[in-house]
Order: structure tokens, then C-alpha cells, then sequence
């Protein structure tokens, strides 16, 4: 019996010795290099060295913005950031619906600088936009947000999202102060817009080839032109 439970003690020491060396070197392992030829994920999460995430590499971004693909991006409180996503899709009778999208958001605000292509079947729009936003939320825009945050996209969200729009002073808007790029109507252009959004100044080259400067007031009226055909 005696050498029964010495066989056993050696037994558990070597056991015990070979799972501590499979430990460490699993532990090396993951501290080095990983090489591989194909890899299938529905999220990636990079953290920076306190374990705090900071960017997301995913095939979509749930619960609102589940038809995107790309990179989020946040900051070191937390807050998103900006990103780099795409949608696309082709319809059964053949409409194209799809979207690029390059963000950098105002810090605990939204989006200020957009780099974006835009095309719902034939009619497609790309191009640089900067905009304002309030430096703080009021209590109505914090509402916005946190209420928008809980709903996909879609006609029901469309209809929440102008209700409380219209809820929100105008001092708290976003203003969109530059457009440059080409828009719907096939023209180049150049809007430049006063601290309320309103366009102020047009630069166009429309589809014809034919360009102008347009001159605009506070209430969207031409107060004068230059046209390029004269």
C-alpha cells in the first residue's frame, strides 16, 4: 500500500508539473505574435492600456445602426468619437441604397466634420460638410439623444427624431457652415452658411458645365448673382 501512494504522490507532482508548463507557455503565447490566414468575427474590440475600448471593428452596430460595417471610434471618457463605416444593398428591382461615411465628432457631441457618399437609386450626393454644434448639451438635445440612441433606423425613428427636434431651442441646433462636393442635381458646389445653417454663398458649376456665385439672405433669397455664361 505503501508504494501505491508514493506512486500516486509522484503521479500527482509530475501531473501537476506538466500542467504548469502547459500554463506558461500558453501564457507565452498569448503574449507574443499571432499569425493566421483567416479569421471570422462579428466584433472586435481594441483597448488602450488601462482595458478602456477604444476602437470597434465590426460587420454591424446594433442596436440602431445595424445595417453598418466599419470602425467606431471613442475617446478616453468613453464617448464616440467619430468612425469609418459603409452600407450598401441592391433591392430586388434593381435600386441601389448605399452609403460611405468618414466622422470625427465634437467631443460629447456628434458628428462636425463628414466626409460622406450618398446614393438612394439614381440620385446620389458626395462630399466634405463641417458643421457647428453647442459646445453644451441643453436639456432638450440631451433628450434627443438619449431617446434616438434606443431606436433602429427607420420611418419610426424618422418621425421620433423630428417630433423632438422641434422641441429643441435654436441656439442648440447643429448649423451646417460648408458644403463642398457634388450634389443631386450633377453640380459642383461650394455652400458656405452663417452660424444658423442658412446658405449665405453658392459657388456652382451646374451639370451643363455653366458656372455662378450666388449671393443669398438669412431667408434663402438671392440677392445677387454672378453667372458665369455673361
Amino acid at each position: 500500500m505503501t508504494w501505491q501512494i508514493t506512486a500516486l504522490k509522484y503521479y500527482a507532482i509530475g501531473t501537476t508539473a506538466l500542467l504548469l508548463v502547459a500554463v506558461l507557455a500558453a501564457f507565452r503565447a498569448s503574449r507574443g505574435a499571432m499569425t493566421v490566414d483567416d479569421l471570422t468575427v462579428r466584433r472586435i474590440n481594441v483597448v488602450d492600456s488601462t482595458g478602456r475600448v477604444r476602437v470597434i471593428l465590426a460587420g454591424s452596430f446594433p442596436p440602431r445602426r445595424t445595417n453598418l460595417a466599419g470602425l467606431l471610434f471613442t475617446n478616453q471618457d468613453g464617448g464616440e468619437a467619430g468612425g469609418l463605416v459603409y452600407r450598401g444593398h441592391r433591392s430586388p428591382d434593381g435600386r441601389v441604397s448605399a452609403a460611405g461615411t468618414i466622422t470625427m465628432d465634437q467631443y460629447k457631441e456628434d458628428q462636425v466634420v463628414v466626409l460622406q457618399y450618398d446614393q438612394d437609386g439614381l440620385r446620389k450626393q458626395q462630399g466634405l460638410v463641417v458643421s457647428d454644434r453647442p459646445d453644451t448639451l441643453g436639456p432638450a438635445l440631451r433628450n434627443l439623444y438619449r431617446v434616438l440612441d434606443t431606436f433602429p433606423s427607420g420611418p419610426r425613428r424618422d418621425s421620433v427624431q423630428r417630433a423632438l427636434l422641434a422641441q429643441v431651442p435654436t441656439e442648440q441646433l447643429p448649423a451646417r457652415r460648408v458644403f463642398v462636393g457634388r450634389d443631386t442635381t450633377d453640380a459642383a458646389v461650394l455652400n458656405l452658411s452663417d452660424r444658423r445653417g442658412n446658405p449665405r454663398i453658392r459657388l456652382i458649376v451646374d451639370s451643363l458645365g455653366t458656372g455662378s456665385i450666388v449671393f443669398l439672405d438669412s431667408h434663402g433669397q438671392i440677392v445677387r448673382k454672378i453667372d458665369g455664361a455673361h
